[in-house]
């Protein structure tokens, strides 16, 4: 998915958001604004949010001197995460579900909504695209599945779901994440707290969006080997959506118009799409 002009919006306000989360003054923060807005004059429409935003964020480490500066945001998202309650997690269907909802935790997006608030409102709701079925279907089959890790905090509702899978079927999942800081997004670093249900996969990404053709050889070995694929985030959807040659499982909230638009259904709509 290629940028649109709400696109540029977006990423020069992220470029804000990072301004203000580490309490930059005026002079580096403007020094972080007149190097987001350069780099977005610099690409065309032709590139991904996520190629983007790869540049933006490396430009804004290397003022700051910062090569994680969105941590803070990772570590109370992942604390938020920690504290809900999930007793209520019956089923493979009600995982996914929380594993969608734990989407909200974005930094990067640009609608941003209460993790509690959308607990509390969408877990009874259902999917705008359910694809479970196939899903289900697919996975009484599987003996590999690749996760694709989105953000910080999120990751936390992910290892609900693999724990909920492994407990009915005998899979191998692998949890595949950025190679370094990007965004918020999951890196080998957060996610050894999956590490006891899933194999951590560092795919050698520096993009908050999973593309095959700059994977290091053992992940694009096992994307294309798995049996089944889960595409967390916009992020991912962004990267691989009418690009990837075979099938996967976009689960993700939507966030934003441009999204929105693309796939027809509205903001803080839920989606499992087989595509």
């Amino acid at each position: 998915m290629n940028i649109k002009p709400d696109c540029i919006v977006c990423l020069l306000n992220q470029a804000l958001k990072v301004t203000k989360l580490l309490e930059l003054d005026d002079i580096t923060s403007k020094k972080v604004l007149d190097r987001t807005a350069q780099i977005l004059t610099e690409h065309d429409f032709s590139y991904t949010p996520p190629q983007i935003a790869k540049d933006i964020y490396e430009a804004i480490s290397e003022i700051t001197e910062d090569e994680d500066p969105v941590l803070r945001a990772k570590e109370r998202a992942t604390a938020e995460a920690l504290k809900v309650d999930t007793s209520f997690v019956r089923s493979i269907k009600d995982a996914i579900k929380m594993s969608v909802i734990g989407n909200v935790i974005d930094f990067g997006a640009q609608k941003q909504f209460e993790l509690s608030e959308m607990i509390k409102h969408h877990f009874e709701k259902e999917f705008s695209i359910d694809d479970f079925a196939a899903f289900e279907r697919e996975l009484k089959e599987a003996k590999e599945i690749v996760i694709l890790g989105d953000n910080t905090g999120e990751h936390i509702f992910d290892k609900l779901l693999i724990e909920t899978i492994k407990k009915e079927y005998d899979v191998k999942v692998h949890y595949f994440v950025r190679t370094k800081p990007i965004i918020n997004d999951v890196t080998p670093k957060e996610a050894q707290i999956l590490s006891n249900c899933a194999d951590i996969i560092d795919t050698g990404i520096e993009t908050p969006g999973f593309e095959p053709h700059k994977a290091n050889d053992i992940s694009k070995e096992i994307f294309e080997r798995a049996d089944i694929i889960i595409s967390k985030g916009m992020g991912n959807f962004e990267s691989l959506y009418q690009v990837a040659k075979r099938p996967i499982y976009y689960l993700f909230i939507v966030k934003c118009n441009v999204v929105a638009d693309a796939i027809g259904k509205d903001i803080k709509s839920m989606i499992f799409k087989r595509g």
